[in-house]
């Protein structure tokens, strides 16, 4: 430490200077010990001990912050006040507790040392909180702390001297002293964060922790800068001694920062301490675990953001929603996907702890519980989930996850409840598409104008236009892109148009009828068009029909973009066979030439009417040119072009047939959550409708989260009314996947049947299940594999080791 300068004395305010006292404080700063005790033994004079400059800086301020306790107790048997504060209420005290010296401080305090003075910048010192010192080298180089009011026991916790803390607390320091910013002595604890990254360091920060709150610390009190707890930080370094202390003190666990809104449930799983957002959750009631910052985001979706699986999974356990979307439209479940190492394999770990065994009793009486609670966070909207899901896999092979047993029994059931609603619409259709066509027949026919015909055309449609107009409303973003939406609008409308008359007047073959008529036709034809190819499109929603529906859709897509890629081929051949063949009635124009040419992709040339009438009579080179632009017709178009179409058909098929389940229940989800939306909107909950109706819809919404089905030795066949209606191959499904989590999890069931878990046993437990559930639903029942019981089992093994 270097040495002050001579000229510096002349700056020196005393009246008079006193050398010999700026001579001992400067050899003290400088630690240089022989000198000052010759000083103090030699030559000591009373003044020594007097304050000096405008710090005021004594001796033994000095003494105790360089830790020279032969000093200070010489200073102190030479009459020299231990209490004595220096213009900024730094005292003995202070530097020992400052430098973490637990035997000065116990020194000090047996000496009566007071330890309440707090550290502050007078009037005259401060100047933007900073004091400066032009005329005072003497303490210039002491520790100079924020001068906030804080006690000798606030800088003790700062440094993590628990020590010092614990002789503090005994002789009764005031343990919730504030500064001026509030702030307590605990809420000091653990500032230096790195330093804590030290097992020694950490060990004494807990230490400090639990002194205080032993000594009745306030646990709850907040800062007033950040609006953070001492839990906060607990969360963040993870040390759960110190999270359950403050939360035994009444340390409030939802207390919202100021910055973003984290509360300790926030921090905990964005830093992935798993052990401490255990503890959190044991004291949170699940309703709450949902809570949201100020960017509305959820704990499980901080926890899913950093890829912390084992926080995540606690928060779901726990009942947080992965469908819960934050204030830009992003969910859990799109974190989950773009975050997680494996999503797939993630997804699949919670869905599996949705499947157990509840132990009877009787060991030959075995009851197996399905819960749903992780699909169904929400009462009003069970599909959040499911669609989040469907919405944020990025690819058809991570939708494999709706295969789950537990998915693919929660869809069933949720269809069940709503297919009555389903099959009302298709009633609608039905009405619709039936009346119009025999409206059509008779007016064009028997030129009859059947009444009764028209007002079930002008109910069908009206219910219809309305059901459109819901769903729009409903999810426009969604609706308004679907190309049926638009296709189910334009037929209910033009069937309206045609029931109310809005294009009356006589149908007749003559040539001279009312052109309003014939608007009535154009409307008619498209009306039935469309009416037909919406029925079609909405019995493809069935789960039996479904993928042949979603053939017919992708193998026309495929159709379309080819035309699309290669529509300039066709233009070109039929605008050349317009010049060709202009002779002929098939080619009169471009537009009959362009369906005539789309005709003959199909196979029918008509090649006599082409070649033997049409070129009677015309010249040797224009039949030659004929005959090439048609033998390049059948080799460019009708070989090549068609038969790529029926390529890429027949190996999309071969694709479907490997997705074609996931794309059924991908379409089977969608259509459900549709119907539950429109169901739960607030029309249907108004005190308009009867509370028998409303009490039907919510019965028809929702299905409950849990239901039970047993598995009993002597054909037990006890089981809720929900289980009733689920298919044997499913609870097959379900029955093996719950032994499955059963052995995984080593939990022994009290039979001695099952004790073991030799394979041989599992699988004799799995042929008797699989026995018990064929005698139940009967003989027609087939399994859903069509490999060996025992060697699925031990592929399986081999796919879960592997994995």
């Amino acid at each position: 430490m270097s040495s002050f300068r001579q000229d510096d004395l002349t700056r020196i305010e005393m009246n008079p200077p006193d050398q010999d006292l700026y001579e001992l404080l400067t050899k003290m700063v400088n630690d240089d010990v022989e000198s000052v005790m010759e000083i103090l033994t030699s030559r000591f004079d009373k003044r020594l001990l007097q304050p000096f400059g405008r710090l005021r800086i004594m001796a033994v301020h000095i003494a105790a912050w360089r830790g020279r306790m032969k000093l200070l107790d010489l200073l102190y048997k030479n009459g020299a006040d231990i209490n004595a504060t220096d213009s900024i209420g730094r005292c003995a005290l202070f530097y020992a507790a400052d430098r973490g010296d637990s035997e000065m401080v116990d020194w000090l305090l047996k000496r009566g040392a007071y330890t309440e003075h707090k550290v502050r910048v007078g009037r005259s010192y401060r100047n933007d909180n900073k004091l400066y010192l032009p005329e005072c080298p003497i303490g210039s180089n002491l520790p100079f702390p924020e001068c906030i009011e804080r006690t000798a026991l606030h800088q003790a916790v700062r440094n993590n001297h628990s020590e010092v803390v614990e002789l503090l607390v005994k002789v009764g320091a005031n343990v919730n002293a504030k500064d001026l910013h509030e702030c307590t002595p605990l809420l000091l604890a653990g500032s230096n964060q790195e330093a804590l990254e030290d097992s020694n360091e950490m060990a004494k920060f807990v230490d400090v922790v639990k002194i205080l709150v032993a000594a009745n610390a306030s646990a709850t009190v907040i800062r007033s800068n950040t609006g953070t707890t001492m839990l906060h930080l607990a969360a963040e370094l993870g040390n759960v001694e110190v999270a359950k202390i403050l939360m035994d003190a009444g340390a409030s666990i939802m207390v919202p920062c100021k910055a973003d809104g984290n509360t300790p449930l926030h921090t905990a799983a964005m830093a992935g301490n798993h052990d401490v957002l255990l503890l959190l959750l044991e004291k949170m009631p699940s309703y709450k675990v949902d809570i949201t910052n100020n960017r509305t985001q959820t704990a499980l979706y901080l926890a899913a953001c950093g890829g912390h699986e084992k926080c995540a999974k606690a928060l779901i356990n726990h009942g947080g929603s992965l469908a819960a979307r934050t204030e830009y439209g992003e969910t859990v479940m799109d974190v989950i996907f773009a975050h997680v190492r494996r999503p797939e394999a993630f997804l699949s770990d919670i869905l599996d702890a949705g499947v157990q065994i509840v132990n009877k009793s009787s060991g030959e009486n075995l009851q197996i519980m399905v819960n749903f609670n992780v699909l169904t966070p929400e009462v009003e909207r069970q599909m959040t989930v499911v669609m989040s899901l469907i919405a944020a896999a990025p690819n058809e092979n991570q939708l494999a996850i709706l295969q789950h047993p537990l998915l693919e029994t929660f869809l069933f059931l949720k269809w069940s409840r709503l297919r009555l609603f389903f099959f009302t619409l298709i009633f609608v259709h039905a009405m619709l598409v039936f009346s119009l066509s025999s409206y059509t027949i008779m007016m064009l026919q028997y030129d009859l104008d059947y009444t009764p015909l028209k007002v079930i055309l002008t109910f069908s449609s009206s219910a219809l236009l309305l059901h459109n107009v819901a769903q729009v409303l409903m999810v426009p973003r969604y609706y308004l892109r679907q190309f049926e939406m638009w296709m189910s609008f334009a037929c209910a409308i033009l069937t309206l148009v045609v029931s109310l008359g809005v294009f009356s007047g006589e149908v007749s073959k003559a040539p001279d009828r009312p052109a309003r008529s014939e608007w009535r036709l154009h409307s008619l034809s498209l009306a039935i068009l469309l009416g037909w190819i919406q029925m079609m499109l909405i019995i493809g929603r069935l789960p039996i029909c479904g993928y042949y529906a979603l053939m017919f859709s992708t193998v026309l897509r495929n159709i379309l973009k080819v035309l699309g890629a290669f529509i300039f081929l066709i233009v070109g051949f039929a605008l050349s066979f317009t010049v060709v063949f202009h002779r002929g009635d098939q080619f009169q124009d471009s537009w009959n030439a362009f369906v005539k040419t789309l005709v003959m992709m199909t196979g029918e040339f008509e090649y006599d009417d082409l070649f033997n009438v049409t070129m009677k009579g015309a010249s040797s080179p224009l039949l030659f040119t004929g005959k090439a632009v048609f033998l390049a017709f059948i080799m460019l178009v009708s070989i090549t072009l068609m038969n790529l179409m029926i390529g890429l058909a027949v190996n999309d098929i071969q694709d479907l047939e490997r997705q074609g389940h996931i794309g059924q229940l991908l379409k089977q989800a969608e259509f459900v959550s549709h119907l539950e939306g429109l169901i739960s909107h607030p029309i249907f909950h108004s005190c308009c409708l009867p509370l028998s109706v409303q009490w039907f819809l919510n019965l028809r919404r929702n299905i409950p989260s849990t239901f039970h089905f047993h598995y009993h030795k002597c054909k037990s066949n006890r089981s809720s009314n929900l289980s009733g209606d689920i298919p044997a191959h499913r609870k097959e499904a379900l029955s093996m996947l719950a032994f499955r989590n059963s052995r995984d999890n080593k939990s022994l069931i009290t039979s001695d049947k099952f004790n073991s878990s030799d394979d041989g046993e599992l699988t004799s437990l799995l042929k008797e299940l699989l026995l018990q559930l064929r005698e139940d639903y009967g003989p027609t029942i087939k399994p859903k594999f069509s490999i060996p019981l025992e060697r699925r089992n031990t592929q399986y093994r081999r796919k879960t080791m592997d994995v």
